[in-house]
């Protein structure tokens, strides 16, 4: 039975898009068992299925869906597609800068698989929880991300993501605030536990390459702080699946 959800956003980063793959075709047959894949194409040069056509996917449940018009930092539509297509009720939100070992996909699917009982011992009023997780820098361990929890990437049940409001679209055209966003509105409805001891490979060739100027988000964000009034207009463009 599948308990977990990979939902990885992609944009034109060819080469670590094959890395991931071939990472999810590496892992134990037990594991794989256990996990869907899912890849959201944010209207790339290259889909993200011409990009993987000479790789044998059969070994591995995996979904590619394509946002059919380029939007320019459809991050927080990317997101919600896949959460919205998530067919098992806890999913992984994954960038394409960091990649999962075999040992924490592991560790992600015995954090999924906890059971109630054990959280009334620790958290007798506890609210949804979520897990976030720290990073390492494999060749360069004085690499500013090393040792840093991600941002974004994340172990969260789907319900749980939908009841936070999911990611505001209102942010789409320009850069940044996706995460400091939903994170904002999580808050009351999420226990996050920040996974110090687990750890993401970061992949500095995962960065995509568009414009990190994230004044007109910081801006808009400062304006719905004070008016409370966050976006319910989800997947606002055409997709279509394409495995």
């Amino acid at each position: 039975m599948k308990i977990v959800t990979i939902n990885l956003s992609y944009y034109n980063q060819e080469s670590t898009l094959r890395e991931h793959i071939l990472q999810w075709k590496s892992y134990s047959r037990e594991l794989r068992e256990l996990l869907n894949f899912c890849i959201v194409d944010d209207c790339s040069l290259r889909n993200a299925k011409d990009v993987l056509h000479d790789v044998d996917l059969s070994d591995i449940d995996i979904e590619i869906y394509r946002v059919k018009q380029d939007l320019v930092c459809n991050i927080a539509g990317v997101r919600n597609l896949a959460a919205t297509v998530c067919k098992t009720e806890w999913m992984v939100i994954l960038d394409m800068d960091t990649m999962i070992p075999e040992y924490l996909g592991r560790e992600i699917i015995n954090l999924a698989k906890l059971k109630e009982p054990f959280f009334k011992k620790i958290l007798p009023d506890r609210k949804k929880r979520c897990y976030k997780f720290n990073r390492r820098v494999p060749d360069d361990p004085s690499h500013e991300k090393n040792d840093k929890v991600h941002p974004a990437v994340c172990l969260i049940r789907k319900d749980d993501y939908w009841n936070v409001g999911g990611c505001d679209e209102d942010l789409v055209g320009h850069y940044g605030q996706t995460d400091p966003i939903f994170w904002h509105r999580a808050k009351g409805k999420l226990e996050i536990f920040q996974m110090q001891n687990l750890y993401l490979d970061y992949v500095p060739a995962g960065e995509a390459q568009i414009n990190r100027d994230n004044t007109h988000n910081e801006e808009l964000f400062k304006q719905k702080i004070k008016t409370n009034n966050w976006s319910t207009d989800f997947i606002r463009f055409e997709w279509l699946r394409l495995l």
